[in-house]
């Protein structure tokens, strides 16, 4: 007869406690106990909430241990098993009602709890039939509850005093990436050459030139971007845009939790913490374009559409957009013709140009071709998509802890690791939109309804250049120009790619 199994649940509430000797006493206790009892300790399916704190009930309603009760009504983990735990407090610090529910439900499953720290069995027959058993389980709950309930207030009351003495030192060593934090003087201080990257954005906008623009700018230019992000993107552009601690403003947060789930509520702004990088006119005006209350629309490549795939064109070396110039000027002025925008910029790549009427033609001729083959692309986006909110809610559950780490203990080093953490959030959020613009493009009927929208756009008589473009915009993220095999290389949004030749390979030209 095979031994019954045991399983071992461990529980951590911050990153600091992993650095302790916690995780390795709960796993002696768990071995030593699983041998004493003859029982078959699990290797295997051993389930660690590790920086999932219980007082909240998350690790109840979102994490391991309703994994661990999904197991066992799904047949992984058989009836009559054991769930180990150093103490009942490891299991729940919800209301002492809630927390008995849970150690009911798991208990109801045919599951023994152990504690530990006093070898005390929990089953479904000892809560029904002794009554001592149920009391000392609420007695256990009641004291947990109340002491994390005591620390979580100590650690809001230590932030509110922090707020209150912002006067005399910063409250954290967070901080804007264009701003510092002099460990000497105790004093914010801007990054002089992120400082000037902030300001040429706000007078970019200010002139009428939209974040996207300003985006393809800066990367064609090889401007730094800010953290670990390799290019610049639209949407952190924006997000400098709105974020009014370019004229000093702090906002600090609160995190509370509602139905198990954590929501960071801005508390009180605290003017004059930062120093300034722009002018308060300045940032109400950008505001107000934002709001599309005031000033200039956004410029674009400009009101008339007089290439076919304008923004789309790329070119086949460095990836930087093409762009359509002429030669001459009047009636004696050559025909337009495409080229990369760093090589016009004299910026490293090679001076190609490519004739844009024979690029066009074979857009236009090939429409039937081009858009009776473009891609399903759904297959597997589903699967990105979940995997990628997954990795932004483990991101900001890592960055909560650290930021309540903070709140107890001043540290440069956490500081620095939040803020690498908020980098690669923008970097998983900006991954996780591009995907749901790729599954919103893969939707079938809207799918469909767009192929057939640029079918006609394309097979129009007389071309409506501005209408085609539009309708390319929408379903293709670039058109690789291959002057050297002569081929044009659709890259759909939604996944896949599309080749036509528009002209005969360079070699034998």
């Amino acid at each position: 007869m095979s031994k019954p199994r045991a399983y071992s649940y461990l529980r951590f509430s911050t990153p600091e406690q992993l650095k302790g000797d916690s995780y390795r006493r709960q796993t002696t206790m768990a071995l030593e106990y699983a041998t004493r009892k003859g029982l078959a300790l699990d290797q295997d399916l051993t389930f660690e909430d590790l920086g999932v704190s219980a007082f909240r009930g998350t690790n109840a309603e979102a994490g391991r241990l309703a994994e661990f009760l999904e197991a066992v009504r799904a047949g992984l983990v058989p009836r009559g098993s054991y769930l180990l735990v150093e103490a009942l407090d490891r299991l729940s610090r919800l209301s002492p009602r809630k927390a008995v529910r849970v150690l009911e439900d798991i208990v109801e499953e045919g599951i023994t709890v152990v504690t530990l720290n006093d070898g005390r069995e929990y089953t479904s027959a000892n809560l029904d039939d002794d009554p001592t058993s149920l009391l000392i389980a609420i007695v256990l709950f009641m004291r947990a509850n109340e002491e994390s309930a005591t620390k979580s207030r100590r650690l809001s009351a230590a932030w509110e005093g922090k707020r209150q003495r912002v006067e005399d030192r910063p409250l954290t060593a967070i901080t804007p990436a264009w701003v510092s934090l002099n460990e000497a003087s105790g004093k914010l201080e801007l990054v002089p050459e992120r400082a000037a990257i902030v300001q040429r954005i706000f007078d970019m906008y200010a002139a009428g030139i939209g974040y996207a623009l300003i985006a393809e700018t800066f990367n064609r230019e090889g401007i730094p971007c800010f953290g670990r992000a390799r290019h610049w993107h639209r949407t952190y552009i924006r997000k400098i845009l709105v974020n009014d601690a370019v004229i000093g403003i702090f906002t600090p947060h609160r995190i509370v939790h509602e139905g198990g789930k954590k929501i960071r509520l801005p508390l009180e702004k605290v003017p004059g913490y930062f120093p300034l990088v722009i002018s308060e006119d300045l940032f109400t005006k950008a505001q107000s374009q934002l709001n599309g209350n005031a000033g200039p629309a956004p410029k674009h490549r400009g009101a008339v559409i007089s290439n076919l795939i304008a923004g789309l064109a790329r070119c086949p070396i460095c990836g930087s957009t093409m762009t359509r110039v002429m030669k001459g000027a009047g009636p004696k002025s050559g025909k337009p013709k495409l080229v990369c925008t760093k090589a016009k910029a004299g910026a490293g790549c090679q001076y190609h140009t490519v004739p844009l009427d024979s690029v066009e033609t074979a857009v236009i001729s090939n429409a039937s071709y081009v858009t009776g083959t473009v891609p399903s692309g759904r297959d597997g986006l589903d699967s990105d998509l979940d995997a990628a909110e997954v990795r932004i809610e483990a991101t900001q559950d890592e960055i909560e802890n650290l930021l309540r780490a903070l709140a107890v203990t001043p540290s440069t080093a956490i500081a620095e690791r939040i803020k690498d953490l908020e980098v690669s959030l923008e970097a998983l959020r900006t991954e996780r939109d591009g995907l749901a613009d790729q599954l919103m493009a893969a939707n079938g009927p809207l799918l469909a309804k767009r192929v057939e929208e640029l079918r006609q756009a394309l097979e129009a008589a007389p071309l409506d250049r501005a209408k085609a473009n539009a309708a390319l915009r929408v379903l293709l993220s670039s058109v690789t120009v291959d002057y050297d095999s002569g081929k044009l290389l659709f890259q759909w949004k939604h996944g896949g790619e599309t080749e036509v030749i528009y002209s005969m390979p360079r070699e034998v030209r």
